[in-house]
């Protein structure tokens, strides 16, 4: 194929276009020629051909008129071909580049597919989709690489800490243990249990990032709750949990993905909730509502949502709790938000 640069190919159809039309045109300019160049001259020779006298002239006159008139007609189709190059040329000329743009924008790294760009002659767009391909594949390349670095390391994680849980059991039952011992393997315990707990998230968020829940199946928010309400509870622990699910809302989730949502809603409140404080979850219009007392201020609303984010050095947790629910909703596409009101946190998912 051969290549065109993109101004000498507009030039060129520019150029053909006002060729055409002043091909066109050729009638017209005979006409001013016969009628207005060329009138007194055929007049003189008629006459002299049949022996009369030569009649009054207006050469003049006819030279300004069919000079004006030629140059209104040139005019006219420079304007066309300039308005037909800009208006259809141009769109022709310019399709490759918005086909390319329309493909790259629908392409998404989590589908792992190269979108197939639009061929063309044009020596500019040639080197922008060669451009664009070898940004998308190195883009590819690099998230597999780290999707497959994440899953893995996930994985190879939960082996030794299930091993380091389990000898750190058997060290706490060993005889002869001094206080000061066992509160070191508690603490270690403790430090062992958060690291299992950081990994399970990090790898829940992997796999919401690789698109691997995919069986979607219609809930009844309000008795899906009703079935989580005993585990609910045992994670409020003191704090007074408050229901209203009398609204009647079907879904379409994930179960899991839907089951960890309101997990880490719960899970959050109780964590920044005071002492016999209280948690209210309620179904409100397409909405999951859930809102908490607290003695805290109110939260960034535009941080609160991202990874390992805390709003003190005194919060508890790994930090990905809300990062996970907002994981959750961008997957189903709903949306999650916060507000501060009243004296309660409060965070709304909208169906």
């Amino acid at each position: 194929m051969k290549k065109w640069s993109l101004s000498r190919k507009m030039l060129t159809q520019f150029v053909v276009c006002m060729a055409v039309l002043l091909l066109l045109a050729t009638p017209l300019f005979y006409f001013l020629t016969k009628h207005y160049y060329a009138e007194d001259m055929i007049d003189i020779v008629d006459a002299v051909g049949q022996g009369k006298p030569i009649p009054p002239l207006d050469l003049e006159q006819d030279i300004m008129q069919g000079v004006m008139i030629q140059f209104g007609v040139i005019v006219f189709v420079l304007a066309v071909s300039t308005v037909l190059t800009v208006r259809f040329i141009s769109r022709r000329l310019w399709k490759p580049f918005d086909e390319t743009l329309r493909r790259i924008e629908s392409f998404r790294l989590e589908d792992g597919v190269l979108p197939v760009l639009a061929d063309s002659d044009v020596a500019e767009f040639i080197r922008l989709n060669h451009a664009l391909q070898t940004l998308m594949q190195n883009s590819l390349a690099s998230y597999r690489t780290q999707k497959e670095f994440t899953e893995n390391a996930s994985h190879e994680l939960q082996t030794p800490l299930a091993v380091f849980q389990s000898k750190l059991d058997l060290l706490l039952q060993q005889p002869g243990l001094t206080r000061q011992q066992a509160e070191l393997m508690q603490g270690l315990y403790e430090t062992s249990n958060r690291l299992a707990r950081l990994n399970r998230n990090l790898l829940l968020l992997a796999k919401i990032d690789n698109h691997q829940y995919g069986q979607m199946e219609e809930i009844n928010l309000g008795d899906f709750l009703d079935e989580l309400l005993p585990s609910l509870e045992i994670l409020s622990g003191s704090i007074v949990l408050h229901k209203d699910f009398r609204n009647m809302l079907t879904v379409c989730a994930n179960r899991t993905l839907l089951e960890s949502l309101v997990n880490n809603l719960v899970v959050n409140a109780v964590r920044h909730n005071r002492p016999n404080g209280e948690i209210t979850l309620a179904v409100a219009g397409r909405q999951l509502i859930l809102s908490n007392t607290s003695d805290e201020p109110a939260l960034d609303s535009r941080q609160i949502f991202n990874r390992f984010y805390r709003p003190s050095e005194k919060t508890k947790g790994s930090g990905l709790g809300l990062a996970i629910v907002k994981a959750v909703c961008e997957y189903h596409g709903w949306m999650v938000g916060y507000q501060y009101k009243e004296g309660k946190h409060c965070f709304m998912v909208s169906f």
